[in-house]
């Protein structure tokens, strides 16, 4: 059953719902998901009687309603008078005056229509074929979870680019018991090369069994003779019908679409532009009814019929219908006259898989020039460039020296390789002319799509405003507003594509306002002409744009709805762009797994057809992996991008490729990393952001600071946020690498970029400069929580945010600064680190130098008394001894925090005649950290975001969970921190508890209850909290345990024991935090 099938309804007295399809669409199943409690009465058929089957249902609606059954169903129906719903709905008005509401099923493999007048209180509701079909994403895990059919490329994929659920999809049409059969058939005998269809439709399969015992007999006369004639017609319509003399076509198909056999299910997804829903007999069912089970072979239509059909198609179209039509029926003339008229069209709407089919089937003789550039366009769209090749070879010789006509298609199709050298060189075998209008204004149109594939947007543009103006030139005025066919058609669809080039042209150029109004003009001419192709690329690109312009979510939702695109068009290289688009959304919104596989997907589709765009696929891969920290996986894809591109001259794929490849080496060879930077490019965004790195980590921060302004002037110019980003990033790095004073402006750089990415939805890279911010130098106490938060997220999403924060991108001092950050652990076992290094023991030289500073951690930045300082560490010598003694442990405390002498005397201890402190907003201590974050969260808590106060106690908890000075529990300066931290853990846990609470869930709360009474025993609120929370949920066992241990616990410290009523259920309706008032 389709998930959407089983909708709530709105709320109302009573409910009749109608459920009518062909035998094994899940009727039962369906009604079995709705109606699962044990009250609902089934019935099987009628009820029994004789009588009007209507008047006998309601009586029995009636009869059990009135005896408190509230949820009637009668399934497996058998054909009912029209009017049977009506007359239920009548009885149900009758029922006013009982209790509660009544909701009644009807099943049936018959339509059983729907009440025709609406009566208050009632819900009306009729769910169909289309509702209980399977959708393609069901058909997917149906095949791997069930079947364990998992290799959804075995048998190749169809001219369509599908795979193997969408494929299952096209034969059955989602119907789910076919789809169950035709799974079971591909575990058990593989996944056959090409068509499905004969394997599944075979005589004597499963798919021919079931629908020979449970469907195709109990059709009347009319509806089987109609589904011989017109199985595989499409589209059906019911005067086509009556054209082939079926008297009832309207009815006949009504039947046929309202039982599931005439289905929309398959068509290309609707879309502006594109053609409307194709109704056609389910391809399956077809298949089996014009197929003999005696010998297996189709049967034959008479060719008196299909003519028919053709002549009716002629006038009122499709044209592919009425090519195909010709076909069958034996009229192969007829057929190449609709292709040579309507060929273009054909092909821009979809149809290129049946061009090709119809072309090759024609004989030698019939197959003109013209065709044979039609058929290379087919096997072009469908991906078989080598066929594609050898088809252009073939119309060669009947076409005029230098045709343009051939040299834009030989051109376009070096471009779908991914090309750029082969693509201009056979764009330039166009000779002087003069040629066809729209033929010169195509080969000006992919010239300057060649050129933006090599780099060169300047010259791009000026051969895009050529094919405009060669287009515009020979477009008649008076047929501007019309549907154009044949030539008109080439020569309109010829100044849409020159209008997408100038859009592009001017998109790479920054010129973003320009590009826009070139898509505005070419869209709706697209869009008129029913040019399926040319709407999908414009799409393509805008999402482009939209990534472009850090807008993933828009982004996400263009490319989602460009695959619907692409699927209208059937092109298998247009949909693969459409896929890397929908990754490259993806993977800026953190959602790394999907985008993987998605940038897999369309690998494995350019693969198919031999297409060198892989390279773009592959950059796709390596910049996700970068961005997660997964360098090795990273570096490989770049080098495959690296290799494709500069075999084919791709100067868009190489250069970001080559400057990942920089990024990625920077740490561990910096000297490759170098190479690669310097042949990434020399003004573009990424080259200069992979030189800045690279300044940066060799410690030039002059030429870091330089080159990271530059990127921001060129992402600026390219309306390029995702790199002005990158680069802000940059900056704040330089800046940070720098003297103390300007941390600041890290800071403000690092901010904008996290505003930058927030605003774009790109959570993890939001999440990553949030955690780099936090380990700014200064950075307070509500930065350091939104890091621990910020790196929690990341590492949910499968990112790296490891010290330091990526290899690629050393945020914080630079490799070679004489500064070091400075943290000191006082939570468990007591450790300093400087520049993320434990501080190993032999520096300490003395055991009272670490002691020293673990005092001055433990007043929390308060200045300590040195005479304090004396009894503390030296309690039995004379005071006027140790003065010295503790000036050397403080020079050795200076030495070890800052061992390279880089900040002031007193930058980390702060000392004067009478006292020493710690300066604790210079030195990261972590009890600091937790005391502020249980701090934050109360606040939240006390301002009613229990969500964000549960997110960070979660995150606090997961990280801090040891006491203070674990290593000195006895020492006396330990003791009042060691209480601090004690009853902060607390209250921590008791928090957790109370945001469990809020959010039900009660097996959490009690743990967290729990663990605070092995801390306390004697916590009497958390005691009662407990045994309440237990009693509510029922579990009264352990409930009186736990009273049980309360009691005991009071005992002990000579406190009234709590009385049993603590054990009583709260009374029914009461909320949890009301009984515990």
């Amino acid at each position: 059953m389709n998930p959407s099938a089983g909708k709530t309804w709105a709320p109302s007295r009573h409910t009749l719902r109608v459920v009518s399809a062909a035998a094994g669409y899940g009727k039962t199943t369906a009604l079995r998901a709705w109606y699962p409690a044990a009250g609902a009465r089934w019935h099987r058929g009628l009820p029994g009687g004789t009588g009007d089957p209507a008047d006998a249902l309601a009586g029995a609606v009636l009869e059990e309603a009135r005896a408190g059954v509230r949820q009637i169903v009668f399934d497996d129906l058998p054909r009912l008078p029209v009017g049977t719903a009506r007359a239920l709905t009548e009885a149900l008005a009758r029922l006013t005056g009982t209790e509660g509401s009544v909701d009644v099923a009807l099943a049936s493999r018959w339509p059983l229509g729907a009440a025709t007048t609406a009566l208050p209180d009632m819900t009306q509701a009729v769910v169909g074929p289309a509702e209980l079909s399977l959708p393609v994403d069901r058909v997917a895990d149906l095949l791997a979870d069930e079947y364990d059919v998992t290799d959804w490329t075995a048998g190749g994929y169809d001219a369509g680019a599908c795979d193997l659920p969408e494929r299952v999809h096209q034969a059955t049409a989602g119907w789910p018991a076919l789809v169950h059969l035709a799974a079971e058939m591909l575990r058990t005998g593989g996944v056959p090369h090409g068509d499905l269809l004969p394997m599944l439709a075979a005589p004597g399969g499963l798919i021919a069994g079931y629908l020979a015992e449970e469907v195709l007999p109990t059709l009347p006369e009319p509806a089987f003779r109609l589904l011989e004639q017109v199985g595989d017609l499409a589209p059906i319509d019911p005067d086509l019908c009556r054209a082939l003399w079926h008297p009832g076509a309207a009815e006949t198909a009504r039947l046929l679409a309202r039982c599931g056999l005439l289905t929309t299910a398959g068509s290309p997804p609707p879309v502006p532009g594109g053609p409307p829903p194709s109704p056609r007999i389910v391809p399956v069912v077809a298949e089996v009814v014009l197929r003999s089970r005696r010998t297996g072979a189709r049967t034959a239509v008479p060719a008196t019929v299909v003519a028919r059909a053709a002549a009716w198609f002629d006038e009122h179209g499709p044209a592919v219908s009425a090519a195909m039509a010709h076909q069958r029926c034996g009229q192969h003339e007829s057929c190449a006259e609709v292709i040579e008229r309507h060929g273009e069209a054909m092909l821009a709407a979809g149809h290129a898989e049946a061009v090709g089919r119809l072309i090759s089937e024609l004989p030698a003789a019939l197959r003109t020039p013209r065709l044979w550039l039609f058929l290379g366009d087919a096997r072009r769209a469908g991906g078989d460039l080598e066929a594609a090749m050898r088809a252009y070879a073939a119309a060669a010789p009947g076409l005029p020296a230098g045709s343009a006509a051939l040299a834009w298609r030989m051109g376009r199709l070096h471009y779908h390789r991914g090309d750029a050298r082969a693509t201009l060189a056979a764009l330039a075998g166009a000779g002087p002319g003069p040629h066809p209008p729209a033929d010169a204004a195509q080969v000006c149109a992919w010239t300057a799509t060649g050129h933006l594939l090599a780099g060169d947007p300047e010259t791009a543009l000026r051969h895009a405003r050529e094919a405009v103006s060669v287009a515009r030139a020979d477009i008649p005025a008076e047929t501007a507003g019309l549907d154009p066919t044949g030539a008109d058609f080439a020569l309109t669809a010829a100044l849409a594509t020159a209008q997408v080039s100038v859009a592009l042209c001017l998109g790479a150029l920054g010129d973003d306002a320009g590009s826009d109004e070139h898509y505005r003009l070419a869209q709706p001419v697209a869009e008129r002409i029913g040019d399926m192709v040319l709407l999908t690329r414009i799409m393509n690109n805008r999402t482009y744009h939209l990534l472009q312009a850090a807008r993933f979510t828009d982004a996400l939702a263009a490319a989602r709805t460009c695959a619907r695109y692409a699927a209208a068009a059937r092109q298998p290289e247009l949909r693969d762009i459409a896929t890397c688009n929908e990754a490259d959304a993806l993977a800026m919104l953190g959602r790394f797994d999907e985008a993987v596989r998605q940038y897999e997907r369309a690998i494995a589709g350019y693969q198919r057809a031999g297409s060198r765009r892989v390279a773009g696929a592959q950059l796709g891969l390596g910049e996700v992996y970068r961005r997660r920290g997964w360098r090795e996986q990273a570096r490989a894809a770049y080098e495959r991008a690296v290799r494709i591109s500069t075999e084919t001259g791709d100067g868009h794929v190489r250069g970001p490729a080559e400057a990942g490849l920089a990024l990625v080496l920077m740490a561990d060879d910096p000297d490759t990393a170098a190479a690669h930077a310097a042949v990434a490019g020399s003004g573009d965004t990424p080259a200069l952001l992979a030189r800045g790195w690279l300044a940066l980590r060799r410690g030039d921060r002059a030429a870091a600071g330089e080159l990271a302004t530059r990127a921001c002037e060129s992402a600026r110019a390219q309306g390029d946020r995702l790199g002005l980003a990158d680069a802000l990033e940059l900056r704040g790095a330089v800046h940070a690498g720098g003297p103390a004073e300007e941390t600041g402006r890290a800071r403000t750089a690092l901010r904008e970029c996290h505003a930058i990415w927030a605003e774009a939805g790109a959570t993890v890279e939001a999440a990553r400069i949030t955690v780099a911010i936090s380990r700014l130098p200064g950075a307070g106490p509500d930065d350091r929580i939104r890091g621990l938060l910020a790196a929690e997220r990341m590492e949910s999403a499968g990112a790296v945010a490891a010290e330091p924060l990526f290899a690629d991108r050393p945020l914080g001092p630079a490799a070679d600064s004489a500064a070091a950050e400075v943290s000191v652990q006082a939570l468990g076992r007591f450790e300093v680190q400087v520049g993320g290094e434990p501080v190993p023991p032999s520096r300490w030289q003395s055991r009272k130098a670490r002691d020293l500073l673990r005092v001055l951690v433990a007043r929390r930045g308060r200045p300590v008394p040195r005479e304090e300082l004396y009894e503390l560490l030296w309690p039995d010598d004379d005071p006027a001894k140790t003065g010295h003694r503790l000036s050397v442990l403080l020079s050795i405390v200076r030495g070890v925090l800052d061992p390279a002498k880089a900040r002031a005397a007193d930058h980390y201890l702060v000392a004067d005649q009478a006292s020493i402190a710690l300066d604790v907003t210079r030195v990261r201590v972590d009890v600091e950290d937790f005391l502020s974050y249980v701090a934050r969260a109360a606040r939240l808590l006390d301002a009613g975001d229990r969500t964000e106060a549960r997110e960070l106690l979660v995150t606090i908890d997961r990280h801090h969970a040891a006491d203070a000075f674990d290593d000195e529990p006895y020492a006396s300066w330990s003791g009042p921190l060691r209480e601090q931290t004690r009853s902060a853990y607390l209250s921590m846990l008791r928090m957790l508890a109370q945001v469990c609470d809020a959010a039900s869930s009660i097996d959490a709360a009690t743990g967290y209850l729990l663990r605070l009474l092995e801390r306390d025993p004697y916590d009497e609120p958390a005691h009662r909290s407990l045994v309440r929370r237990l009693v509510h949920a029922g579990r009264h066992g352990e409930a009186r345990r736990a009273f049980d241990r309360y009691s005991r616990a009071m005992r002990e410290i000579d406190v009234r024991p709590p009385d049993r009523s603590l054990l009583a259920p709260p009374a029914p309706g009461r909320a949890l935090n009301e009984t515990y008032r």
